[in-house]
């Protein structure tokens, strides 16, 4: 069977999808990169891109973005998937030592006979757990309590877009794994198709955010910020409540989120608020 290796495109978006729904099930138990996601990434500027093709199918790509998050993911229907899964993780090695990273990131499953395997053979480190939450939105939920003076307001993307950014950069700023991505960028992977925003303001000035979306057919909080100096208030607390009632209310049964393992602070409030951990992933890196 002939491979053929070019620069992926944004045309290959379809094509991709497949691709990562075969690889996602087996490895991470569910699928995690949807087209909507896909097409953001392929718009995304600052990333090395190759896809791999076996008599004009797509089989396997490798991503390396600027912050040094590298992606590798194969067909494992493909005949000798593992085998190109090898290439692919020699090569996001390679050109993260071209363009000086310094040190690089790759997620992957529990299982350590799947891609921890190939990752480790690769020189990574598994060096974090991260746990996927979940919340069933069944009987009664909690109304939110915001904090005094503290109102919302409808997310308007002219308007908000910026701020919302502001909030989550400087929430997030120093947390492990986090990446502080300039604006565009930003906005293309949070504010995408379906996205929408809880927006907190006390004294019509933006102090917390949460940001959503439909994610595999259930809710899903993808940053969760509240400006530093506003914090220890139970406005973090209240935007979840305000989540799970909005999924709710759009009928739907779950609504879900990501902690890095190691925040018990954040975790224990997601417990407080009826969360559990439902499916884990491992956080792989190495330097170059």
């Amino acid at each position: 069977m002939s491979l053929t290796r070019r620069a992926a495109v944004p045309a290959d978006a379809a094509a991709l999808a497949e691709v990562y729904e075969a690889y996602d099930v087996p490895e991470l138990g569910q699928v995690e990169m949807e087209l909507p996601d896909i097409e953001s990434m392929l718009a995304l500027d600052g990333s090395d891109r190759l896809a791999v093709e076996a008599d004009g199918r797509l089989v396997g790509y490798a991503d390396v973005g600027r912050s040094g998050e590298v992606e590798t993911v194969v067909d494992p229907a493909y005949d000798g998937a593992r085998d190109l899964h090898r290439e692919l993780l020699t090569w996001v090695v390679e050109r993260a030592t071209e363009r000086r990273l310094g040190r690089i990131e790759h997620f992957a499953g529990p299982d350590p006979q799947r891609a921890g395997a190939l990752l480790a053979s690769a020189g990574f480190v598994h060096v974090r757990t991260i746990w996927r939450m979940a919340r069933p939105l069944s009987g009664d939920l909690p109304e939110p309590v915001w904090p005094d003076g503290v109102r919302l307001r409808a997310f308007e993307r002219d308007r908000d877009a910026r701020d919302v950014w502001q909030v989550v950069m400087t929430s997030f700023a120093g947390a492990y794994g986090s990446h502080q991505r300039p604006f565009d960028e930003w906005s293309l992977l949070a504010l995408g198709e379906g996205h929408d925003v809880v927006c907190a303001r006390q004294d019509d000035a933006l102090i917390g955010v949460a940001t959503t979306a439909v994610r595999v057919g259930v809710g899903h909080v993808g940053q969760l910020g509240v400006l530093p100096e506003h914090r220890g208030r139970g406005l973090a607390r209240a935007l979840l409540h305000e989540c799970f009632r909005r999924d709710a209310a759009a009928g739907l049964a779950t609504t879900t989120l990501t902690v890095d393992g190691e925040n018990d602070t954040a975790r224990r409030l997601y417990e407080s608020v009826g969360m559990t951990a439902e499916r884990e992933y491992r956080r792989w890196e190495r330097d170059v």
